[in-house]
């Protein structure tokens, strides 16, 4: 539907730049605090849950950033193995959280927002940190920082942790009102990622979009549901897990490799890639789980 409307001029740039922004700046983060503050936060609970996602993060960070010493000299350049490093481990969480929200209700979407809560700092400092090394002399490191500490998404976790850990009751005019406020959240969110499919993109294929598209659709979810499966967690957090590290890219991850001395259209073209095969590779995950 957003692609529809975009196409046809119903809203324009203007228009969804304004929605963007109010999905990231407000309803998004709302659906963030009220999440985390009213979920159980137990390490009992959540930490292998966590702990299945954070390590296949890692793994296939580690694995695309491997990829330089091993291929011949040239063969990929710091531009574009930052990029792909960002392709493979970032995700966005506004194409998570309607999947899990249609297929476990409530309890889905609690379980995606605890995986925000962690990843979501997890991811930011991993990816400045990976490109602060890469392009060590090409932009100032402390505003990049200064930029993702005061990111709505962190701010919204931290709060919605700080509520949680100090068991600070949210008043019920608040608390209804975040409510509302959520409900928004993925219907805008979907719109807008719609509305920044480019089809044109599709027309790009090289081996590394190759390899950030197969890490992302198979490789990344396939460790997942190995740990979770080792991990004895239940079918639930082992589907949510799956599908939050086989998510396509943050979009932001654009803006960051144009900042800091990447590949950005590279990027833009791996994530219409991931978007188009996660159209395939989440109903394939869905029916492994629950056939």
């Amino acid at each position: 539907l957003g692609q529809v409307i975009a196409k046809t001029g119903w809203l324009n740039e203007n228009d969804w730049i304004g929605l963007e922004k109010l999905s990231f700046r407000v309803l998004l983060p709302a659906l963030i605090i009220r999440s985390i503050a009213h979920s159980d936060l137990s390490l009992k609970s959540s930490g292998l849950y966590v702990a299945a996602m954070l390590l296949s993060i890692s793994a296939v960070g580690l694995a695309t950033l491997l990829l330089k010493p091993v291929l011949p000299k040239g063969a990929i350049g710091n531009p574009q193995l930052s990029t792909l490093f960002q392709a493979v481990t970032r995700w966005n969480a506004l194409i998570t959280l309607p999947v899990a929200a249609q297929l476990f209700g409530p309890a889905g979407l609690t379980t995606v927002t605890i995986a925000m809560a962690f990843l979501i700092p997890f991811n930011n400092v991993v990816n400045i940190g990976a490109l602060a090394a890469l392009h060590a002399t090409q932009f100032r490191i402390l505003k990049i920082l200064a930029s993702i500490a005061v990111n709505p998404l962190i701010v919204a976790s931290a709060v919605g942790l700080a509520l949680n850990i100090g068991t600070v009751p949210i008043p019920a005019a608040i608390d209804t009102t975040l409510e509302m406020t959520s409900r928004a959240a993925l219907a805008v969110g979907l719109l807008c990622v719609g509305a920044g499919f480019a089809p044109r993109r599709l027309f790009h294929l090289n081996w590394q979009i190759i390899w950030a598209v197969l890490v992302k659709a198979v490789i990344a979810p396939a460790l997942a549901l190995m740990l979770a499966r080792s991990f004895g967690l239940g079918p639930m957090e082992t589907l949510c897990a799956m599908l939050v590290v086989a998510t396509p890219t943050a979009t932001n991850g654009y803006i960051i490799a144009r900042q800091m001395g990447g590949d950005a259209e590279l990027y833009a073209i791996i994530l219409n890639w991931q978007l188009v095969v996660a159209v395939f590779a989440f109903p394939a995950m869905i029916a492994l789980m629950q056939g």
